[in-house]
């Protein structure tokens, strides 16, 4: 499968070269959308949203000030990433079109798994994204592919394999909003989107649980700016950029309370190595050569080829008493 992705900024896509690909983080997005140029990624994932309100049974507004101060101190939502690629189709022509000439452009031909579909990394994971009118036509429980994927890659951090499952429910809950897109007035079949989520997965540390701390810039409503450190599970110290106030330090619950939850969050990315699921891929050049690169791949389509990176087995219960079932994820009402 041929992935293409326009970037502004030939710097950023030139990492490529090195087998590098940023991805942006998501709670800075839901609190102020990036003015990218691209028109697809104006889609307010609002899903995604639900599903992180249901983990506290709230109802789903970020600026809700108690809500939002639950979601930068958890151990994970702060901490999920994501990138989005155009997946090479006969129309890929006319999804060019919508880039300006200076954008810069990548590909890469990723090798999914056999099994299931997906592409698996270190901390990360891809799929193809499912549009629908309502994120009710797709069935929350059963086997989803991605959940496989989720496992396979974050398994390896985990000596007791049995610590990383309160973590899978979270990652597959959430995942399943970012992998699905409504269909609204904006909807398009030309974007026929992939996307990888990446994450800092908590460590099991001395039986204790870690999370990597995360450097911040808070922006109020006023314009006011605070820096300082998001801290999983703690309330954590910001610095005002003022000399008004005497004070210039001021806790994370205090200044949301104060800024009636009418935060911002600067962005934070997390570079992923592509190789861990392609070992084909390019810089391409600029919006010209891209659609050179179009035109000879639709030409010649190489052979899609897979890897096996997850196995499926079929156990008896009755030779497994001792085994234990749990949930894959938490079911959300959408």
């Amino acid at each position: 499968m041929i992935l293409i992705r326009g970037i502004k900024g030939e710097q950023y896509a030139r990492k490529i070269k090195k087998g590098i690909v940023d991805c942006r983080d998501v709670l800075s997005t839901l609190l102020e959308p990036p003015v990218t140029g691209y028109e697809f990624s104006d889609y307010y994932e609002k899903n995604f949203v639900k599903a992180a309100a249901a983990l506290y049974g709230k109802e789903a507004d970020i600026h809700e000030p108690e809500f939002l101060y639950d979601l930068m101190i958890h151990y994970v939502v702060p901490h999920m990433y994501l990138t989005y690629f155009h997946i090479l189709n006969p129309k890929s022509l006319e999804w060019l079109d919508s880039f300006e000439d200076g954008d810069s452009f990548i590909a890469v031909d990723v090798q999914l798994d056999q099994l299931t579909q997906t592409a698996i990394g270190h901390e990360y994971f891809g799929a193809q994204m499912a549009y629908v009118d309502t994120i009710r036509e797709l069935e929350q429980n059963g086997y989803n592919p991605f959940q496989a994927a989720c496992m396979v890659s974050i398994e390896d951090l985990f000596e007791d394999k049995t610590k990383m499952i309160p973590w899978l429910r979270l990652y597959n809950t959430l995942a399943f909003a970012l992998l699905c897109r409504e269909k609204d007035d904006k909807f398009t079949d030309i974007e026929n989107e992939f996307r990888i989520i990446a994450y800092d997965c908590p460590r099991i540390v001395n039986g204790r649980i870690q999370q990597a701390p995360r450097p911040a810039v808070l922006t109020g409503q006023t314009g006011m700016k605070y820096k300082g450190v998001l801290t999983a599970g703690m309330d954590s110290m910001f610095e005002s950029n003022t000399y008004v106030f005497r004070d210039l330090k001021k806790s994370l619950r205090e200044i949301i309370a104060e800024e009636k939850g009418m935060v911002t969050l600067d962005s934070q990315f997390k570079s992923i190595d592509i190789r861990d699921i392609s070992d084909n891929y390019r810089f391409i050049g600029g919006k010209e050569q891209c659609a050179e690169f179009i035109k000879k791949s639709l030409a010649s389509m190489p052979q899609e080829r897979c890897v096996n990176k997850t196995i499926q087995r079929t156990y008896r219960r009755e030779d497994i008493p001792d085994a234990v079932f749990t949930k894959s994820h938490r079911d959300v009402e959408y």
